[in-house]
């Protein structure tokens, strides 16, 4: 092999620039390449010294140290900053050797030059982008973390470390188990650090006694091309939010409780003195009235329009779904807006196809929805017009549309049509809050269906809605009214002075005691004398029956045998007391071995024991004194209302005094508990935030006897109750009435309900066997 031919190769073909000067740095040849880097010709650079390239930007410092170490180590290797031809400058990582001839005297030196230019710009660059990659993250607010695909920390800002109290050197190159540790050690959620989905967040909060809240978001880290990098989490400190929530969220149940509470005193003392319970009503006197009545009406719809919203927003606006008949929601509708109808003279058709399958939906809220849309229909069509109702099948959805032959909506409103306090034409010319379209968009959007309108100007408009269709095939029948009222308003144009509810026709009902017993005969003589006395009984024979009877019927006693053969009285107690549904029923057991079970009736709770053989006048003052009543009616039944508004309380107090009933009034807890215990009421009337003793601490101290555990109870509040307060609200039968303009109607209705009064006669007894 010719070694002279491949180093010439070498030399005449290497990417890297290489340059032999003389020992006077007298440049006496150099291949391609360097010329290339200095822009000069090689035939330009030979005879030159080699500075020719200098820029004069190199620190004099380096030139001393290469030489230095030329002389003493033979080789230097280093940075210049050079200068070409053309003027550019250019960075050379050069590599210099001494050369060195048979005397020891210097007769050359190699250099050998690379270009280290964009090398350098591009460092730099990451430089800068580092340094502005660690400015964001420090301006960051949010504790923020960055995992690699291997679960190491990657990325830690100096907030999490705050938040941590940990420095962020014991952060970066942690294993991600080591960090979920320290987390979980904060935080309460078992879950911190393990997110069920890719990408999401959720608020969570810490040990603390006082705990801070943070908001915990996730998400995958991608390149441009989508190649995975790791997961991103951030923390960010959201207790001041979480506290003016509630702050907000305590300020509107104050606003709730201190506007509603006072208009529905105006509103329901408006509808008296309308019905004539002061006397006749002068018709002057009764116009004035009626533009008092329905400005209160506008009223009550705007606080109750404000509190939907601030609802809406909190995600507190809770929906209780049911199988609805389409055609049921859409007469309802119509019927309340009848009134309105009638005054604007326009004719309302109705387009329901036959079979049309019922939807799943909140009764309450999707006739607000419609009460909003053919209101508006109604509202914004000339006399003599016509609006429509109609629905059809879509899919898994039910479409209601109302259309109208108003003059439609401008091109410039339609884009806002569903924008807050945002009106229909834009006019003024029909007064509203601009706030139902909104309400509606949210209602519908959280049923799960959508929203819109169709609309050509001068010819009409049309808005839709879509609810999804129920599983079942059938709509079910409704057996009482749902929990809690709607807020909805009458009809606007309803004549002036008409009653708003008609006083009930009543039967007293009689309490209803169920009589078991094994002996036939006894269970005769028991109901018998009961019955007698005044008292509905249903007897039978089997403990079996006992429970099957008081889950059927509204039941307020139970007479008890012990010794059955079927199922041991014991064992009838204990389910009854275990079972949510059956558990305040009060119990007299009726044995000749009561006294052999003291330990066992006294942890059962027993109301009371009779010994047999029975003295009927025992028996009834036993089940008399558990049920805290007369053992019959002997006049109108006993209504005791409780609120601490004065004013209030006398409406309510009028209210069913006109719809024949016996009304007592308390003005809180306190003396609500002493006029309990005078006389059990057959209907607690309750407002709940009073002084002295709330409505929940007195419902709480009913609930704990027997006696006054099964009270019929209509709570009637200002305050929007979630599903969890109304839970707690619960004695007998028991309703939730929102304060609104519909008071007289409604709380007659939920009074009517609750006394028994939609069922005939009563039913008849079942067969003792």
């Amino acid at each position: 092999m010719d070694y002279a031919q491949v180093l010439a190769a070498v030399y005449r073909d290497s990417l890297d620039g290489i340059v032999i000067t003389d020992a006077a740095t007298v440049i006496r040849d150099c291949n391609a390449a360097y010329a290339e880097l200095t822009g000069f010709s090689r035939e330009e650079l030979i005879g030159r010294r080699v500075n020719v390239v200098r820029s004069g930007l190199t620190p004099p410092e380096t030139f001393r140290e290469m030489w230095q170490a030329l002389n003493t180590q033979g080789r230097w290797v280093g940075e210049l900053i050079n200068r070409r031809k053309d003027g550019s400058l250019w960075i050379s990582f050069l590599s210099i050797t001494r050369v060195l001839d048979e005397k020891g005297n210097v007769s050359a030196y190699v250099g050998i030059s690379r270009d280290l230019t964009e090398r350098r710009q591009l460092e730099e660059r990451l430089r800068e982008q580092s340094t502005r990659l660690d400015a964001l993250l420090e301006s960051i607010v949010a504790g923020t973390l960055m995992f690699d695909v291997y679960g190491r920390c990657v990325v830690a800002n100096r907030r999490i470390s705050e938040i941590l109290g940990v420095g962020r050197e014991a952060l970066l190159g942690q294993p991600r188990s080591r960090i979920e540790e320290r987390l979980r050690g904060l935080f309460a959620d078992p879950d911190v650090l393990r997110p069920a989905t890719p990408a999401g967040e959720r608020t969570i909060a810490t040990r603390e006694a006082r705990p801070r809240y943070f908001v915990e978001f996730w998400a995958p880290v991608r390149t441009a091309s989508g190649a995975e990098l790791g997961q991103l989490f951030t923390y960010r400190d959201v207790t001041r939010e979480v506290e003016v929530d509630r702050m907000k969220s305590e300020f509107i149940a104050t606003v709730s409780h201190e506007l509603r509470t006072p208009m529905t005193s105006i509103k329901g003392a408006l509808g008296l003195l309308l019905g004539g319970a002061a006397g006749p009503v002068p018709e002057a006197q009764r116009e004035l009235l009626t533009i008092a009545r329905n400005n209160t009406d506008r009223l009550i719809r705007l606080i109750n329009d404000i509190l939907d919203l601030s609802k809406i927003d909190a995600g507190r606006m809770e929906l209780r779904p049911r199988p609805l008949s389409v055609e049921k929601v859409v007469t309802a509708t119509l019927q309340e807006l009848e009134g309105f109808r009638q005054q604007r003279q326009i004719e309302v058709r109705t387009d329901l196809p036959p079979g049309l399958p019922p939807i799943q939906a909140d009764p309450d809220r999707i006739e607000q929805v419609l009460v909003n849309l053919v209101g508006n229909a109604l509202k914004f069509t000339d006399p003599g017009g016509r609006v429509e109702v109609r629905a059809r099948e879509e899919g898994d959805h039910v479409r209601i549309e109302v259309a109208d032959t108003g003059p439609g909506i401008p091109p410039e409103r339609q884009p806002h049509i569903f924008e807050r306090f945002s009106p229909t034409d834009g006019a003024t010319r029909a007064r509203g809050t601009g706030l139902g379209l909104a309400i509606a968009k949210a209602l519908v959007e959280q049923h799960g269906g959508r929203i819109g309108f169709e609309t050509e100007v001068g010819r009409g408009t049309t808005f839709f809605f879509t609810i999804p269709r129920a599983g079942a095939p059938a709509t079910p029948t409704a057996v009482s009214p749902p929990p809690e009222a709607p807020a909805a308003s009458p009809a606007p144009g309803a004549a002036p002075g008409e009653a708003e509810a008609a006083s009930p026709a009543y039967r007293p009902r009689r309490p209803t005691v169920v009589v078991c017993d094994d002996d036939p005969d006894i269970v005769r003589f028991l109901s018998l004398a009961l019955e007698q006395a005044g008292f509905r009984t249903l007897p039978t024979t089997r403990g079996s029956e006992v429970l099957q009877l008081c889950k059927r019927e509204r039941v307020d006693c139970v007479t008890l045998d012990l010794l059955m053969p079927e199922m041991h009285g014991l064992e009838v107690a204990r389910r009854l007391k275990e079972d949510p549904e059956t558990r305040n029923i009060p119990i007299v057991v009726v044995s000749a071995y009561a006294d052999q079970h003291q330990a066992e009736l006294a942890c059962l709770g027993v109301a009371g024991v009779v010994t047999k053989p029975v003295e009927p006048a025992r028996l009834l003052a036993q089940v008399a004194a558990t049920l805290g009543t007369r053992a019959l009616h002997d006049g109108p039944p006993d209504i005791l209302a409780v609120d601490d508004d004065p004013e209030m309380r006398r409406v309510v107090e009028l209210i069913l005094t006109g719809a024949g009933y016996r009304v007592r009034t308390a003005a809180d807890g306190r003396e609500a508990l002493a006029a309990i215990a005078e006389r059990l009421p057959d209907v607690l009337v309750l407002d709940l935030l009073m002084p002295n003793l709330d409505g929940f601490r007195l419902v709480r101290i009913l609930q704990s006897d027997p006696r006054t555990a099964r009270i019929p109870l209509l709570v009637l509040t200002a305050v929007d109750l979630t599903r969890g307060e109304r839970s707690l609200l619960e004695l007998g039968p028991t309703h939730h009435l929102l304060k609104g303009p519909r008071l007289q109607e409604e709380v007659v209705k939920r009074v009517v309900d609750l006394l028994g009064h939609r069922a005939a006669p009563d039913p008849p007894s079942p067969a003792a066997g």
